[in-house]
This record gives structure tokens, C-alpha cells and sequence, in this order.
């Protein structure tokens, strides 16, 4: 868990290291620290945040249920990501569920607090339109990739970007992403293994 100032942190993350002491000092008096433990709810959909949230530390899933119940996964974020913020921003109810896959923390910036005095610097609404494109961007390539590509290919390109992400999620949350089943994913792995286009070890899994 991450125990360093909130002023040292937000002064490292690349969404406010452009701010000056005068700026870094007012989020820092309406950001605060939040530790979560693995498994743990970050926020459920339906609800609503008087938060911004950035990630610190850790790895959230974020997804939604089927009218059957079943788990489909949306997207992982990883530091220093802003999660859900088109919706808080907004003040809309969240229209999925996230939840922390590891320990993690995040920093909760006071949404009112941070309109009120940051949303005007032109520095600020940039960083955040990027944020929101580069997800579009990334939401797009995903689509594509997943419709014209083969399990194999799909397979290869995720560890390829994500090697730790292997180890950290179970086998039926990185083949919802993909958009297969666990068997099929799990098939595939064994046969790039034996292929030696993959590798495993106790930390990550590699392409080679």
C-alpha cells in the first residue's frame, strides 16, 4: 500500500506533473489516499461518485452482467489511469461495476472542488480529453483486432502489451476480454507454449 505523500504522488502522476506548487498544493487539499484490499469493490453500477478516481497502485477490472449472470469484462486499468471519469464528471450512476484484482490504492480527488477550481485550466481539460480519446482509440482498436484476428493472434497480442496480466487474472477474465472461452484460451496457450511462441515464468508470461 502506498504510504507517500499525496503531494509526492500527484506531483509524479503525468495527468498534474505539469502543475506548479501553488496548484499541486490546492488538489492536494481536496485529493485524499484510499487503500483497497484485493476483491474489494471500487464502485457498483448503479451508483454514483462525488470522486474523481485516479490509480495509483494495483489493477482494476471493470465489467458488467449478462441477463444470464454472467461476467463480461470491459477493461483493465493500470496506473496511472483515471477510471470512469465521463460518468463522474457528469454526475451520471456508473453503468458498470469495478473491482480491485490486487491491493491497490487510488487517489480520490472531490469532484465539486475540482470543477469549481481546475476544470478551466487548459492544461487540465486536456489532459483529460486525451485521457477519454485514448480510450476511444484504444476501445476501437480493440473492436477491430478482435473481429479480424484469430485466437492465436489474440493471444500473442495480449501478453505481448499486458506480460503480468497473465499471472494476476484468472483464465476466464483475459478470455472475456478477448472474446472467447476459457477453454478455448486456455487450448490455445498450451499450443503457443508448445510452439514456442510463448513462454512462462513466475512473474510474467512472454512472446517469443
Amino acid at each position: 500500500m502506498n504510504t507517500r505523500p499525496i503531494s509526492q504522488i500527484l506531483k509524479e502522476t503525468y495527468l498534474f506533473s505539469f502543475m506548479n506548487e501553488d496548484e499541486l498544493a490546492a488538489l492536494t487539499k481536496i485529493s485524499s489516499l484510499a487503500n483497497y484490499e484485493k476483491n474489494s469493490l471500487l464502485f457498483m453500477e448503479g451508483e454514483r461518485s462525488e470522486y474523481l478516481f485516479v490509480l495509483i497502485e494495483g489493477l482494476v477490472s471493470v465489467y458488467k452482467h449478462d441477463d444470464k449472470g454472467n461476467e463480461i469484462v470491459i477493461a483493465f486499468f493500470k496506473p496511472f489511469s483515471m477510471i470512469a471519469e465521463p460518468a463522474i464528471l457528469k454526475g451520471l450512476p456508473f453503468p458498470s461495476t469495478a473491482m480491485f484484482k490486487s491491493e491497490g490504492t487510488i487517489i480520490k480527488i472531490r469532484v465539486d472542488a475540482f470543477i469549481k477550481d481546475f476544470i478551466r485550466n487548459p492544461r487540465i481539460s486536456y489532459e483529460i480529453i486525451q485521457s477519454l480519446l485514448n480510450k476511444i482509440q484504444l476501445l476501437q482498436q480493440n473492436i477491430h483486432f478482435n473481429i479480424a484476428s484469430t485466437a492465436k493472434e489474440k493471444i500473442l497480442h495480449f501478453y505481448k502489451k499486458n506480460p503480468s496480466l497473465g499471472l494476476e487474472l484468472k483464465k476466464y477474465e483475459i478470455a472475456a476480454l478477448l472474446g472467447m472461452t476459457a477453454e478455448t484460451l486456455s487450448r490455445n496457450i498450451k499450443t503457443l507454449l508448445k510452439e514456442n511462441k510463448l513462454e512462462v515464468s513466475a512473474k510474467a508470461y512472454k512472446v517469443t
